[in-house]
């Protein structure tokens, strides 16, 4: 098991991950859509956890799974190109995209793609 101290997050890791976004002042935050931030922002929502590479009834890891999401006034595909290049580098993969929002609600365009990361127990406890 991954002892409490060593507990991976998979929220600081995303945000470190898309720290060139941030940096170029995105807002890049923990949560859902926010309708009083007026401009573009990315969202990071964990989507929960598994565990994987079992042996002897123990997992040797966990996948954590981290939806990215864009809030924007404009349909934003070279910034979610650029989102999903960043999560790849830093180990993240891939797991898919929802469908676009073809008719916006309220003018805003919402693009979702989900990500996961497996991360190997740095610990084993017996028990």
């Amino acid at each position: 098991m991954i002892s409490m101290g060593s507990r991976p997050d998979i929220i600081k890791d995303a945000s470190e991950a898309l720290e060139p976004v941030s940096s170029r002042g995105i807002i890049v935050m923990q949560g859902w859509y926010d309708k009083d931030i007026k401009e573009r922002h990315v969202t990071l929502w964990d989507l929960g956890e598994s565990d994987d590479n079992f042996s002897d009834d123990d997992a040797e890891g966990v996948t954590l799974s981290v939806q990215v999401t864009i809030f924007s006034r404009d349909d934003e595909v070279e910034l979610a190109g650029e989102i999903k290049s960043l999560m790849k580098q830093h180990g993240f993969s891939f797991e898919g995209r929802n469908g676009d929002d073809s008719k916006p609600e309220d003018g805003i365009y919402m693009k979702a793609q989900r990500f996961s990361k497996y991360y190997e127990s740095e610990e084993q406890e017996n028990e």
